[in-house]
């Protein structure tokens, strides 16, 4: 399977996406689940908005995902490994709550909640 590149702007044109147990604003780079605010990292933000816009398709552990930042640069992140920490911070604020699926720690799938 081939890693898959992205690149996320600031010209999104949804700037806000409301799925699941989610709501998130891309402009403003803020993010609740069920109600509470999310604190994350540059990189777990990029990651929750793709697999967001990617939900309920298999995604590799290879994808790198390149973000466009304001000043025009593009930032590389390191998809695994906040992917990683995305799900640690998600099952935090959710006990129990299984928002990135896992298969054979190659495939990852994104279900939102109800």
């Amino acid at each position: 399977m081939a890693a898959i590149v992205r690149v996320i702007g600031t010209e999104a044109t949804n700037t806000i996406i409301q799925t699941g147990d989610f709501y998130i604003d891309v402009v403003a780079r803020s993010a609740t689940i069920r109600g509470r605010e999310l604190h994350l990292s540059g990189a777990e933000f990029d990651v929750l908005v793709f697999l967001v816009s990617h939900k309920r398709r298999m995604v590799t552990s290879q994808t790198k995902l390149a973000t466009k930042l304001e000043d025009g640069s593009i930032r590389q992140t390191d998809f695994l490994s906040a992917l990683l920490s995305l799900r640690k911070k998600l099952l935090e604020q959710v006990p129990g709550a299984q928002y990135v699926h896992t298969e054979a720690w190659i495939l990852y799938d994104f279900l939102p909640g109800s």
